[in-house]
């Protein structure tokens, strides 16, 4: 049935009539988690989530701010990208290991790379985020430009709160539900799924890390810091098909959102954060620095990986 369908009809037909099951996959696990995340806040928090005024949350809010990671983590990840993943390769016929290859464990040369990589490419993502920051709407478009800076700009208040933490337990517990949790649902989403059906169906790999990348940053839903997560995902997306491994972008996306949760705990003691600050402006050489080792590296993952195979 499989190859007949295919036969009929273009591959492009096919691919975004299956990723528009996705997405209704997606919105259907993202509702229920909605349901059992409004059901376990009631019963542990005492709060009502859809009558939570994000407009007025401070940090003083414990109970509010708990409500709302409860629900990031069981609607926002794994109802809305974990579970879509793990479904959505038999509907098109596909066991899960064959779409996302989990099982594989990482080696020691791909855990490094993830690492290393997330570190040298700072420089350049925040040259990214500050230049995406001066882009501006045509002036007829001005009053839009002006809503959607207020409303990124309200997010950007809110995730500082909700990152903010006084002691060890809450900063572990930041450390699971903004870093670690995204990190293993959105890579097994956007490069297990996206990524490699859109390469299965198009066989070109490019096609696939660029889509990929600019569902990744769509998801977001952040206009001003869209150009940082496109990059962010075409590295994922390269790293990935350049290790043969899932778990290579998973730790670098951890990597990456750590720092942020590490940031807001230990910048104010530790000078060296500043530099893992998205507004902080590098010097261009520094910049210009970060984009070649980065380069670099990737281009020597992929070698190092096609002699793997050709050795074995």
């Amino acid at each position: 049935m499989q190859r007949f369908e295919q036969f009929i009809m273009p591959p492009w037909v096919l691919y975004f009539g299956r990723i528009l099951i996705l997405i209704g996959m997606v919105l259907v696990f993202m509702s229920l988690g909605a349901f059992l995340s409004h059901f376990l806040c009631m019963q542990f928090f005492g709060i009502n989530i859809t009558q939570i005024n994000l407009g007025s949350l401070s940090a003083d809010d414990g109970n509010t701010i708990g409500a709302l990671k409860l629900t990031q983590t069981i609607s926002g990840g794994i109802g809305m990208f974990l579970i879509p993943a793990l479904l959505f390769p038999k509907v098109i016929h596909h066991k899960v290991n064959q779409l996302i290859v989990y099982q594989i464990k990482p080696q020691g040369w791909q855990i490094g790379s993830a690492i290393l990589l997330v570190f040298i490419s700072v420089p350049a993502i925040s040259f990214l985020y500050n230049l995406n920051q001066h882009l501006s709407f045509p002036s007829a478009w001005s009053a839009l430009e002006a809503q959607i800076r207020q409303m990124e700009d309200q997010a950007g208040a809110i995730t500082k709160i909700f990152v903010a933490a006084n002691n060890y337990p809450m900063l572990f517990l930041n450390l699971l539900v903004v870093a670690l949790v995204p990190a293993i649902c959105e890579e097994f989403f956007f490069r297990g799924v996206i990524l490699n059906y859109t390469r299965f169906t198009f066989q070109k790999e490019w096609l696939a890390i660029v889509i990929s990348a600019l569902v990744f940053s769509g998801f977001h839903g952040q206009f001003y810091g869209f150009l940082p997560r496109f990059a962010m995902g075409l590295v994922l997306g390269y790293l990935y098909l350049r290790t043969g491994n899932i778990y290579a972008p998973i730790i670098a996306h951890f990597v990456n959102n750590a720092m942020a949760v590490l940031m807001a705990y230990y910048a104010k003691d530790l000078a060296v954060f500043r530099f893992f600050d998205d507004a902080y402006q590098f010097e261009w050489y520094w910049v210009i620095l970060s984009v070649i080792l980065t380069v670099a590296l990737l281009i020597g993952v992929g070698r190092y990986f096609k002699y793997l195979i050709y050795k074995n």
